[in-house]
Parts: structure tokens; sequence; C-alpha cells
């Protein structure tokens, strides 16, 4: 299960070429020319600075359980049929392959790496606030040595030019797709939500976006000029397919033993239903009829179970041991044991 959950959750950490979606006609230009703008220490420790005084409680965290937050990230199914999604845009930026390419550590690690950073994630949505805090502090640490130079000319960016993590539009680029992605796959399973949820929702994403040093000015500003966003950049210079992003892709869709091979032939289906045919063809995914009545079958397969199966089988565990430490209580013996197997731990957010 621990590899399982590792392969479908390391887009938290994923931070000859060709465009893999055109832009339509009157898009070109949409977002503004890229110039790099780095998040310096202090406008980290700024922001941090906000959270602390943002929370109530600070036991509860930054959000707690009346939160569309937890609501949305509560159970399992949508955080796995969102993940894949997540990390084709977020290794479409070059930055990104290229970090994970140049970086040993994630790149031949991919599964343990991606299991930290899951972990770094949780702690900042279930944690308490001193919680939150510090999984956000350890993660610039972590972001503080991904640096480097392209290696090839990819669209905006020239060839030997400079990337960081700690990049605004890198940044923002990651934060905005990874909520996107979640809540297409919430809404594929449990219908739609209204636009006033949604622009809740994404008031309490600009708090986890501040755990990063994102700064106000540069968060879109509402749920719809975040879509907008995501939009124009996959329509930009900015969103291009790298050797290195296919290598990654390959990699993580490849072979990883007998038990893992239905698993991700899954995920990579539902992801393959969730992208545009341009950027499926960018990476030599297959697409047809039987495929796509194989996926909707899936699906209300999937919402079937999710309406008759018991909450402890389908609920995020992390999401239950914060919900039994704000009531005072030590989580049960089968939550733990779901967080050992999943994250290598009896305990996270405690």
């Amino acid at each position: 299960m621990k590899h399982l959950v590792s392969l479908l959750c390391i887009a938290a950490m994923l931070l000859g070429q060709s465009l893999c979606a055109q832009p339509a006609a009157g898009d070109a230009g949409a977002l503004p020319p890229f110039s790099p703008a780095w998040i310096d220490e202090d406008a980290f420790d700024e922001r941090l600075r906000h959270v602390h005084g943002s929370v109530p409680d600070p036991e509860v965290g930054l959000f707690g359980p009346d939160s569309m937050m937890w609501k949305i990230t509560r159970y399992i199914e949508p955080g796995g049929l969102a993940t894949g999604r997540a990390i084709l845009m977020h290794v479409s930026h070059p930055w990104i392959a290229q970090g994970i390419e140049d970086h040993s550590k994630s790149r031949h690690n991919l599964l343990e790496r991606g299991r930290e950073t899951f972990m770094y994630a949780l702690l900042m949505v279930y944690g308490t606030r001193d919680q939150a805090l510090q999984a956000a502090r350890d993660v610039r640490v972590q972001h503080d040595k991904v640096s480097g130079r392209l290696a090839s000319e990819a669209g905006a960016f020239a060839r030997g030019s400079e990337y960081r993590a700690n990049e605004v539009e890198a940044m923002l680029w990651v934060h905005a797709t990874m909520w996107e992605s979640m809540m297409i796959a919430y809404e594929l399973v449990n219908g739609p939500v209204s636009q006033e949820d949604k622009e809740r929702f994404y008031e309490e994403t600009r708090l986890f976006a501040y755990l990063f040093g994102i700064p106000d000015e540069a968060l879109p500003a509402g749920w719809d000029a975040m879509i907008r966003f995501c939009d124009e950049f996959r329509a930009s210079d900015r969103f291009v397919i790298t050797p290195e992003a296919r290598d990654l892709v390959k990699y993580l869709y490849g072979s990883h033993g007998a038990l893992m091979w239905l698993p991700m032939k899954y995920n990579k289906l539902v992801t393959s239903a969730s992208i545009s045919p341009e950027l499926r063809a960018a990476y030599g995914w297959k697409w047809g009829p039987v495929r796509h009545v194989f996926h909707d079958a899936s699906i209300d397969t999937v919402r079937f179970i999710h309406w008759v199966a018991p909450n402890y089988l389908l609920e995020n565990p992390v999401h239950r041991e914060a919900m039994a430490r704000i009531r005072g209580k030590r989580a049960g013996w089968f939550t733990r044991l779901e967080l050992r197997a999943a994250l290598g731990r009896w305990s996270l957010v405690q």
C-alpha cells in the first residue's frame, strides 16, 4: 500500500520538445512575458507570520472540520484520481521536469521522496498550526537545494537559463493545478460543487499558498481567475513537454511490480480522460471509444462504492486522526494501522 500511496501522491513534490497545447485564437500573449521572481527568505517569513496570525485555534490548525479544504480532501478517491493529472501538469513546466532530472534523490528515489512530500502536504492541511508552519519551513529548506540550468531550450526558457524551485510563477503553477485537479476529481465522484463553495475553497487555498511564500499580488482574485490562469499557462510558451518530462512520466507509469500493474494502468486511464488530446499525444498515450466507455463505467463503479461503503474504508486516515485530536482523543487502532501502511508511521498529526 505504501508504494501505491507514494506513486499516486507525488504531485505536491513535483515542483524533441514541442508545445503540448497550441494557443487558441486570441489567447497568445494572455500571460505577460516571463520574468522570474524569486521568493526570498524575508518574503517567506512574512507569509508565515501572516498564517500564524490567521489561525483562530492553534490546535485545530489552518482549516478545520467546517472547512472546504477538509471536505474536499476527506476521502481517498479524489486524491487518487487527481494525482496523475496534477503530475502531468506539473512536469509540463520545463523547470520542474529539469529539477527532478537534475536532483538524483528525487529522480532515482521517486517513491520515497513522494511519500515524504505527501506527508508534508498532509501536515499543512491537517496538522496543528505549529505542525503546519514547521512543515512549511522544512519544505522551504528542501526547495532551497533545487536549482540549476536548463539542458536545452524549451519554449520561453532559453538553454542554460537558471531555474529555482522557490520562484513565484513556478510555485503558483504547481499550487493552482494541484487544486484544479483535485476539484475536477472531487466533482467526478461527488457531483457539482456550487460556485459559492468553490470561492470559499479558493480562499482557503490562499492560506496554503502562503506556506510556500507565494505573495498576495501573485495569487488570482478568485476561483474562476485561477482557472483562467491555468488555461492561459497551458496555452503559453511556458507549457512545454521536454524529454525530461516524457522520461519521468514513462518511469512513473512503467513497471513497479505485479501488485502495482493494475492500479497504475487504471490511474493512467483516469488521467488520460482528464487531459487534452494534445497532451495525450505529446506523451504518446492512446485514447479511443473503448477506453472512453471503460473509463465511464469504472467511474460509475467508484461512485457506487463511495455511496455504499462505510466511511472508515474510504476516509483519508489523516482526516480521521485530526478529528480525534480535536476531540481530545487518540486515533483508533485501524487508523493507526492505515497510517503505518501508507506513510510508514503510526501517527502524523496527533
